[in-house]
């Protein structure tokens, strides 16, 4: 059964060639050898699927990579894991620029199997704000590039922040908008930057033809980025009516980041050395839980504005976690939580002519279930296949691809 598009329905018999990187046809009925045209390569690989579920590739729309401590070890690991967790594009939402930007470098030369990345390179926060990792240290503790390389105060260097992220090669620009969880600060979750700040951001971002995405849990500091002109709220934990209509409004992406609320909580219960959560990390994500409304209240909120859902993982799951959460917990349908996962976020990321969904001159980003996600959402979990750009990630019958549990950062 295929789905071509997520906001059609599926049909059956279908098949898809596929040459180098990129689709070249999509045929009625099961196809062989003979339906690849004149002059023929001389290698065919067929693969089966006619008992599976298949679908395009996702778009896990908030991620990171290669974290703080320039492990690249662990980022290798990464983009493995996400690959074969069905996200054959994500949107990493905050970096270490040694470490992202050749990584995405080698992935696009396919020297390393993984996922497209869009990068953003260090996150814009303030002295103090969330991902300014020396809180709570003496700066004699750290040494660079351990620290956020875009810690910015005032309007000049927010300028000049956003403008180096462009100079590493950032496809778009992330800011910490508000205070979060896991850090140890305690500032609260309002608004980080003033107003001037976040403008000369987004500004200076969208002059040099970059989208922000703004990382913002309390409805004021959803409200500050919105009219700062962001494209996209991360999180958005106390989204409101007020902040909502303005979002639709403004054509403002919303990613809930619902599964890493679960993440989170699993650290907390099954704790590790290799993930540490601080007892005031632990204070203030329970402190969030308690306050914030209910996940079924604001996407009920995010629904009926019309908002353009995405589907990010954050950290500690795949996409395919994050599209489960968004039925189970956002209360989305499923045909809705795939439309996310796909359509919405190859628009966030303006590759729509590319990903996003399968037809001839796109990119070759498959991916297939055993059972039918829109009947029963728990199928996603079921991945029995995956190709990224041509190249096959996840395949039983090779005994490709095997996704595994990776390390998680809270928000």
């Amino acid at each position: 059964m295929l789905l071509s598009d997520a906001r059609t329905d599926p049909q059956p018999k279908m098949s898809i060639l596929v040459k180098d990187d990129t689709i070249t046809a999509i045929r009625d009925g099961y196809v062989g050898a003979e339906a690849i045209p004149a002059p023929k390569p001389e290698y065919v690989k067929m693969v089966e699927l006619q008992n599976q579920f298949v679908m395009a590739g996702m778009v896990d729309a908030h991620t990171h990579i290669v974290d703080p401590n320039l492990d690249f070890g662990m980022g290798l690991y990464n983009v493995g894991f996400m690959v074969r967790g069905g996200a054959t594009t994500v949107r990493d939402a905050g970096s270490v620029p040694e470490g992202i930007f050749p990584l995405r470098q080698a992935i696009a030369e396919g020297s390393i199997l993984g996922p497209r990345i869009l990068a953003s390179g260090s996150p814009l926060t303030i002295t103090g704000g969330h991902a300014d990792f020396r809180n709570g240290k003496l700066q004699a503790e750290l040494s660079p590039p351990l620290y956020s390389r875009a810690v910015c105060d005032g309007v000049d260097e927010c300028e000049k922040a956003t403008r180096k992220q462009v100079q590493f090669g950032a496809d778009q620009i992330k800011v910490m908008a508000s205070g979060g969880v896991s850090d140890d600060s305690d500032t609260g979750l309002g608004p980080a930057f003033s107003d001037a700040e976040l403008r000369a951001i987004v500004d200076s971002a969208h002059r040099l033809h970059r989208t922000v995405m703004a990382h913002a849990l309390s409805a004021e500091s959803i409200k500050a980025a919105v009219d700062a002109g962001v494209d996209s709220i991360e999180h958005g934990d106390f989204l409101n009516e007020e902040v909502a209509k303005s979002m639709a409004q403004h054509h403002v992406f919303f990613d809930p980041t619902l599964y890493v609320l679960v993440a989170i909580q699993n650290v907390i219960d099954h704790p590790t050395p290799s993930i540490p959560m601080t007892e005031k990390n632990i204070r203030k994500f329970h402190e969030l839980m308690k306050t914030a409304p209910p996940i079924a209240e604001r996407m009920a909120l995010a629904k009926r504005f019309g908002l353009t859902i995405l589907a990010g993982s954050d950290d500690g799951g795949t996409v395919t976690d994050e599209v489960v959460a968004l039925v189970e917990q956002g209360h989305l349908s499923p045909r809705e939580a795939l439309v996310a996962s796909t359509v919405n976020g190859a628009e966030a990321v303006h590759l729509s002519d590319q990903i996003g969904t399968l037809a001839p001159g796109k990119s070759a980003d498959v991916i297939a279930f055993d059972g039918n996600p829109l009947t029963n959402i728990e199928d996603c979990h079921k991945l029995h296949f995956v190709m990224a750009r041509g190249h096959v990630a996840v395949n039983p019958d090779t005994g490709e691809g095997d996704p595994t549990p990776a390390s998680t950062m809270p928000k």
